[in-house]
């Protein structure tokens, strides 16, 4: 159903954006990425524009527990009505996200190493591996504020800036464990499972108020 709502609000800017005398294309970089886009002014008041920005970034590190991947990526399509209410600069812009937007961590256990799922600890024998995912609402409502009209006609080179907030749900949280040889032949799997589920459940609980993204965007623009 979510992705139904984003593509009838991305179906509904085209025809806008077809019909409209005036088109620029526009790059920008801020707190969710590298984005690239298409705007357009349909009169003095009204303008469109549709988005695309993504980032990521991967490290690794090792401690006396074990080996640790986590993995970020910011990947969201963006479909956003602009209104100018004095028909210059300023702008207010609401809209609809697509967002990709996630984060995913692999721990392989090693030597002494120790974790604790749920209160309970477990060794590294119990712990075959654990890997973690954090997801948003797969569609989201943007609200914000900018600066600029990229599609003006007086003059082709601009300067864009955006100031919102994306509205994407609390964190939603699934961690998968593969049971290690000594909780397998302890009878523990299930138990194990069990409490990596219960510290998921828990971790959203603790994320809730992380339901609104920030978003700060700069960009340049180019009318052709």
């Amino acid at each position: 159903m979510k992705i139904k709502i984003m593509t009838l609000v991305v179906a509904g800017l085209f025809p806008l954006m077809a019909n409209a005398s005036n088109f620029a294309a526009y790059g920008s970089a801020g707190t969710n990425g590298f984005g690239l886009g298409a705007s357009t002014s349909i009169n003095n008041n009204l303008g469109a524009r549709l988005g695309f920005n993504t980032f990521k970034i991967s490290t690794t590190q090792q401690d006396a527990n074990g080996n640790y991947g986590v993995d970020l990526k910011l990947m969201t399509v963006s479909g956003l009505a602009d209104y100018y209410p004095w028909a210059g600069k300023f702008r207010a812009t609401a809209g609809a996200v697509y967002n990709g937007n996630k984060a995913t961590i692999t721990a392989q256990p090693t030597g002494a190493g120790s974790y604790v799922f749920n209160g309970v600890t477990y060794t590294s024998s119990d712990v075959g591996a654990f890997s973690g995912e954090m997801t948003f609402n797969s569609v989201a409502p943007y609200l914000g504020i900018g600066w600029g009209n990229p599609a003006a006609q007086d003059k082709q080179w601009g300067m864009t800036m955006d100031i919102g907030v994306l509205f994407q749900g609390s964190p939603k949280v699934k961690n998968t464990v593969a049971c290690g040889a000594a909780v397998v032949t302890a009878g523990g799997c299930a138990g194990l499972q069990s409490n990596v589920s219960a510290g998921a459940a828990q971790l959203e609980t603790d994320l809730k108020n992380f339901k609104y993204m920030p978003v700060v965007n700069v960009g340049i623009s180019y009318r052709f």
